[in-house]
């Protein structure tokens, strides 16, 4: 529990940084959408658009930064280390891919679709154009075959110009020494380096290798004669080597993993009405409550079992190329003219083949939230109306979010203000309806959800849950294609529906549209849900219990608002008092977690206070509770943690302060 806590908390930094970058992203791409090619408008758009979109097409190494950060207390040497890991290992497998290719002079060229030539080669090995009798431009295809009657038989193996094997949708075959055949969606550019695309995976991995080294050689020392490379310079060395098994285990299991996930992703794709989105939620929000749902969706959002371009492109049927083609000319008919081919076969290889030569960083993109991103991106090649008619669902483990944030859980708020009796609704309306609309806005929604989860969790794991569920089923159903960072607040609404559908037509009217109208269905399922549910099980909600703390402003308050004590003596600056405040709130809270000498890590993630003790028997959290501030804790075994929305940021740092000033004064002794 605690190395997965951490890990959940890894997960955040990177996750923080979203939000901001998807404001570029989609704003840069509508703006230089809708501006002429040139313009100051379109260049403005397009930095922007980049700027965004830098951060997305990074995530691994950043992840693989944070997870370093997260296991070592936030140290900097671990961060760069990472960074050398990682470029070691992407570099060792950058060594050993290759393209396959075939013998040249086994190679025959279809001309106009319908007559077949072997080249003819010259004495420098050039193609004798002359000789053929054709020119480039009058050949429709490339195969490798021993001679026409293998073609005939359709026992040709089928390649490019440059004589390297492809697929069925143009996309080069990799290999490495000892494994023929990696599909080209598994083969991407990591921070510049052609390697493996595994997603955030190996960054995950590489970090925590990153956070081990660090703390176990971080304080070596050396032998004199090399004492130059003890301590922290020794990290890196240390690590630059460990990365090397790891690189290794990458190279045999990855291309094998990464197309079983990536089948797992085209499989759960097919599940009829929204099935895949519903299990995906039932699984995901069961999560919530020990702050390990960030590594639940993490191979869906970021890794090829949430779908992937490039294998949407391949193995598709006759029908559905047609199908594709058709939706594709019409939806980018600025573009025909670089399509070749006279059938829909031929210009379904040719649009996939500008996709992947154009935009590799577009074709190699896989997860569900990646591919949205990439697509906002790139918007004039391909839009999520052209990946609808390829099947695949971008947006089936993020759209459903929309329903429950935006008018679910706020109306599940004003249900249970209403189970407030009436003479105390006033005093309390101000909280519920921060959280409602914090939750609306944002689509934070731990002041509403611990609430009731502290409160009564069966409200959560019998009433929230599987509502929440059934706006997955609803959405992934509808086929919406509205994406978002981690909330799915309005601003995401805003950012990631509103503006890709008017900015750049990313979308059809019901993706944008039909997330409203699922939140429209779940906010009155929400409200008597919750206002029947709070009543007859008599959940005392706050304010419930006539306990709702209402004051009128005393004399006190009065000269505290002009800065002065009760007896006109000037009271100290706010800053003073609030950190004498916070440095007794932080002493009495490693109090209540039994002492100094049983608390063994404290640390923090976005909402909550997360600490690692000897003995959870010695923790009174009922007493930490009571000190303000908390929405509730949890106890599991040695991990603890306390949820605060916020304050944690505070506190965490002053409980090292006082547990280190603690632990010099009892060595001192």
């Amino acid at each position: 529990m605690p190395t997965l806590s951490k890990l959940s908390k890894a997960f955040l930094l990177p996750i923080a940084l979203l939000p901001i970058a998807g404001v570029f992203l989609g704003v840069g791409a509508a703006i230089s959408s809708n501006t002429d090619a040139g313009t100051f408008g379109f260049y403005f758009g397009s930095v922007l658009n980049k700027m965004g979109d830098v951060c997305f097409g990074n995530l691994p190494v950043l992840f693989c930064i944070s997870v370093a950060l997260a296991y070592t207390k936030d140290s900097g040497i671990a961060a760069l280390t990472a960074v050398v890991g990682f470029l070691v290992m992407n570099g060792m497998q950058a060594a050993l891919l290759h393209t396959q290719s075939v013998d040249p002079s086994t190679v025959w060229v279809q001309i106009d679709g319908n007559e077949w030539k072997k080249l003819i080669f010259d004495a420098n090995k050039n193609i004798n154009w002359e000789e053929m009798g054709i020119g480039l431009q009058q050949i429709t295809k490339w195969v490798s075959a021993s001679n026409l009657e293998e073609i005939q038989n359709n026992s040709a193996i089928v390649v490019n110009s440059n004589f390297e094997l492809i697929d069925g949708a143009g996309s080069v075959y990799y290999s490495l020494l000892w494994i023929d055949k990696i599909p080209n969606g598994l083969i991407t550019s990591n921070i510049g380096v052609q390697s493996l695309n595994t997603g955030v995976f190996a960054g995950i991995f590489v970090g925590a290798i990153a956070a081990k080294c660090y703390n176990k050689f971080h304080d070596t020392q050396l032998p004199s004669a090399i004492s130059f490379f003890s301590g922290t310079k020794l990290v890196p060395i240390i690590t630059f080597v460990a990365v090397i098994p790891l690189s290794f285990i990458f190279m045999f299991l990855w291309p094998y993993l990464g197309m079983g996930l990536a089948a797992f992703g085209k499989a759960s794709g097919k599940l009829p009405v929204g099935l895949d989105s519903f299990i995906y939620e039932i699984a995901e929000r069961s999560l919530v409550p020990f702050g390990l749902h960030h590594v639940f969706y993490a191979p869906l959002w970021w890794t090829n079992a949430g779908g992937s371009i490039a294998e949407a492109f391949t193995n598709v049927s006759a029908e559905d190329q047609a199908k594709f083609v058709n939706v594709w000319l019409q939806n980018h008919a600025n573009l025909a003219g670089l399509i070749v081919g006279s059938t829909p076969e031929e210009q379904f290889a040719s649009i996939s083949k500008l996709i992947q030569t154009q935009y590799n960083d577009l074709w190699t993109a896989m997860g569900d939230q990646t591919i949205a991103y990439k697509v906002i991106a790139n918007t004039e090649v391909l839009n999520f109306k052209d990946l609808d008619a390829l099947g695949l669902n971008i947006g089936r483990f993020q759209s459903g979010k929309f329903g429950f944030m935006l008018f679910g859980l706020p109306m599940a708020g004003l249900a249970m203000w209403l189970n407030v009796p009436k003479e105390n609704r006033k005093s309390v309306m101000g909280i519920y309806f921060s959280a409602a609309f914090t939750c609306f806005l944002t689509g934070i929604t731990e002041p509403i959800e611990y609430t009731f989860l502290f409160l009564a969790p069966w409200l959560f794991y019998g009433v929230h849950m599987p509502l929440a569920a059934i706006s997955f089923l609803i959405t992934g159903a509808l086929r919406t294609h509205v994406s978002m960072t981690v909330s799915g607040g309005f601003i995401d609404y805003i950012v990631f529906g509103i503006v890709p559908f008017f900015g750049s037509n990313a979308m059809s009217a019901k993706s944008v549209f039909g997330v409203l109208g699922v939140a429209a269905v779940m906010a009155p399922a929400y409200f008597f849900s919750f206002y029947f549910a709070v009543k007859y099980g008599k959940v005392m909600v706050p304010g419930r219990d006539g306990s709702a703390d209402v004051k009128l402003a005393s004399k006190a308050d009065y000269k505290a608002s002009k800065g002065q004590n009760l007896d006109g003596s000037k009271i100290k600056s706010s800053k003073d008092s609030n950190e004498e405040a916070r440095m007794e709130k932080a002493t009495k809270i490693i109090e209540f977690l039994g002492g100094e000498e049983n608390i063994v890590d404290v640390d923090a993630c976005a909402s909550r206070l997360r600490l690692t003790v000897k003995d959870g028997s010695l923790v009174n959290k009922d007493s930490i509770i009571a000190l303000g501030g908390a929405t509730g804790a949890l106890v599991k075994g040695t991990n603890i943690q306390i949820v605060y929305g916020g304050e944690q940021e505070a506190i965490k740092p002053r409980m090292i302060k006082i547990l280190d000033e603690q632990r010099k004064a009892k060595q001192a002794k």
